[in-house]
């Protein structure tokens, strides 16, 4: 009993340094700490810092810092870029460029601007500290963001403005952290900058040109293999941090390319995506959060007023620099009031990012205690400024809208019938359904197999459950819930029809294989019996390669298509794959559609990159010439026969299309007849 005690009474001896005692407190911390904060509207990564705080060596000193903490905070600083690099929706950015590049380059310029007379002649830092500092006051974190997609004006103009002003503001920060980091730690000589310089951009040929031909090879190859999936990832992460530490830049500069690089290749609907969300999230993340809080020591605040001053300063420059570039911008863009208020709020708000610059000055000597609990300071003041601002010009945005109710009911309405009768493609059909499914949409997602009504119908309901088991745990997997459905009928084509009756399906995903059997199934009987005088859209789809490993959509629609009643919901639905993939939406049609499709696009408030190809009026449609690449996902729109855009001719031009494609396959869609 008495050696029990003892074994107790060391176990909890402070500072703890049992790493089980010490996982269990930060996994009860990082599971406790938000859900009690967000009762008081404060955001959750305050409530992670602040328990740093009061469990670090400077606070209670429960857990001091050790090696294992350390390196959970590393791989969570590396985690945090990288994800951001993933955030970035890089069509969003390219349709508002300018407007981006013009706030992107003032929401550095400025703050950077104010903050560095203050630094070096207010609070007496030396040039080193103050470019530092300064450099800091250029970071944000949209964390109010949220606010905005809760609120339905997420595609709001403004907002893309600010989310590509991001990628502008985040690129220029870690590029100067790398100079003032090297100057710092190798001097400031010519020879030292050029070498910097040459690095970086060796550095950024390998990134551009390297990692995503390597990723395109592996993923093609662990497309079966999730988890293989997921430790190639994290190896491409560090893989990059590594160069980036070798050419003299900081890690987190390699993680966020890496993230931006991988953009296209990992859809936001993915299961690859969503266990990288949760992995850094649930775990790295806030572990990186509370080593800062760790570091913090308020009672330099209570010594005197320097650290009070020093905290009120930081605070006051951050949200007065980025006021003054949000008001410049939309002064020269005609930004509305609440426009120019969502701006401000969106980008006011500093977490995240100036965590991990900061702590690259303080791991190098120039940033002291002062300015890490000023820092702290900043960030709890500053997000809960943008929330508010956020909420406010976001609301009055969302209510002063108009919206186009014809929009709303072809848009909203939307139930997917995935069939799934053939094993061998239901990974990719799943992975096609989800790309296509709206975001956060309340009706179901449903995976049926239908078997013949045979002797044998016992034992192959039996497999059509399993498989449809398994395509359930995809869809689960990716944070998506797959509804299945297994039944018997007098022949697959009359189960999914009545099914879809039943259900009030609005589309229907079925697949095929190969092109051996390519006029067989596509223009054959069963087809044929299916698509005739469907109310649902149709949508068949040859899963030859991975869809997130297409370059370009490449989407061939009929003449008048635009007449056919379910056109927008077909037109939004080719959208989605675009911008799940971050990839360009080439169209060919007649001049008369592109209006249609540009329509759309902006009543949608997409950013995808459209380049719309017109056919000639006076040359007949099959002698047309289609320049279809190897990577190209073919999207082609058949109406069915004695619709408003049906013609012969389209269906040899459809025909020629499908014999030049095949290595990343094809999706062909038959519009349903009734809205």
């Amino acid at each position: 009993m008495n050696l029990f005690g003892e074994h107790i009474g060391d176990l909890i001896k402070l500072p703890v340094n049992d790493p089980v005692i010490v996982f269990v407190l930060i996994l009860g911390i990082i599971l406790a700490a938000p859900v009690f904060l967000r009762k008081f509207r404060i955001p959750g990564i305050i409530g992670l810092i602040i328990s740093g705080i009061i469990i670090g060596p400077n606070g209670l000193n429960i857990i001091e810092k050790s090696l294992a903490v350390d390196l959970f905070s590393t791989i969570g600083m590396l985690f945090l870029m990288f994800i951001a690099g993933l955030d970035l929706d890089q069509q969003q950015f390219s349709r508002t460029r300018n407007k981006s590049i013009v706030f992107g380059i003032l929401t550095y310029i400025v703050p950077f601007g104010i903050g560095l007379p203050v630094c070096y002649y207010l609070l007496n830092y030396n040039l080193i500290t103050s470019l530092m500092i300064s450099n800091m006051f250029a970071t944000h974190t949209m964390v109010s963001y949220p606010i905005v997609t809760r609120l339905g004006i997420a595609r709001n103009e403004v907002v893309a403005v600010a989310t590509g002003g991001t990628v502008i503001t985040d690129t220029l920060v870690l590029f100067v952290l790398a100079a003032i980091a090297g100057t710092a730690t190798g001097g400031s000589s010519v020879d030292l900058y050029i070498t910097l310089i040459i690095s970086f951009i060796l550095f950024l040929l390998f990134m551009v040109y390297v990692i995503p031909v390597v990723s395109r090879w592996a993923f093609r190859r662990l497309e079966d293999d999730n988890y293989s999936q997921f430790i190639f990832v994290a190896f491409i992460v560090f893989i990059c941090a590594l160069l980036a530490r070798i050419a003299g830049l900081e890690p987190i500069i390699g993680a966020f390319a890496a993230g931006f690089i991988l953009n296209r290749i990992i859809p936001a609907a993915s299961i690859l995506r969503n266990r990288i969300d949760f992995t850094g999230n649930a775990l790295f993340i806030p572990f990186f959060l509370i080593s800062v809080g760790m570091i913090v020591d308020f009672r330099v605040i209570f010594a005197g007023p320097v650290p009070l001053i020093v905290a009120a300063v930081l605070t006051t420059v951050a949200l007065a620099g980025k006021w003054a570039a949000s008001e410049i911008t939309s002064r020269i863009f005609k930004f509305s009031t609440y426009q120019r208020r969502l701006l401000f709020g969106l980008t006011s708000s500093h977490a995240a990012a100036i965590l991990a610059v900061i702590m690259v000055g303080y791991r190098i000597g120039i940033i002291d205690e002062n300015v890490i609990n000023g820092t702290i300071i900043l960030i709890l003041v500053t997000c809960l400024v943008s929330s508010l601002i956020t909420e406010s010009a976001a609301r009055n945005i969302a209510l002063g809208g108009t919206h186009d109710s014809s929009v709303k009911n072809d848009l909203t309405r939307e139930t997917i019938i995935i069939s799934l009768s053939n094993p061998q493609n239901m990974e990719r059909l799943v992975d096609l359904a989800l790309t296509l499914k709206k975001k956060n949409h309340n009706n179901p997602l449903y995976g049926l197999c239908v078997v013949d009504d045979d002797e044998d119908a016992a034992k192959k309901l039996a497999l059509a459950r399993s498989t449809l088991e398994k395509a359930g745990t995809r869809a689960i997997a990716a944070g998506r819930k797959l509804e299945t459905l297994a039944t018997i009928d007098n022949n697959v084509v009359s189960g999914i029809k009545r099914v879809a009756r039943e259900k009030g399906a609005t589309d229907i995903l079925i697949g095929t294989q190969g092109k051996s059997s390519l006029a067989d199934f596509l223009f054959g009987r069963p087809l044929e019996n299916l698509t005739n005088d469907s109310e649902q859209n149709i949508f068949v789809y040859n899963a030859v390669s991975p869809i997130n490993l297409c370059k370009r959509v490449l989407l061939i629609l009929p003449r008048n298509v635009e007449k056919e009643p379910r056109f927008m919901s077909i037109i939004d639905k080719v959208i989605r794959i675009s911008e799940s993939t971050s990839i360009p939406l080439n169209s060919y049609s007649f001049g008369t559609t592109y209006r249609s499709i540009e329509d759309i696009i902006h009543k949608v408030r997409s950013h995808i990159s459209h380049n719309f190809y017109s056919f000639p009026d006076e040359k007949e449609i099959q002698d047309i010439n289609l320049q279809i690449k190897p990577d190209d996902l073919l999207v082609i729109v058949s109406p069915q026969r004695g619709s408003v855009s049906y013609e012969q001719a389209y269906g040899t031009l459809m025909k020629k299309a499908l014999r030049i494609t095949g290595v990343n396959g094809y999706l062909i869609i038959y519009p349903g007849l009734s809205s």
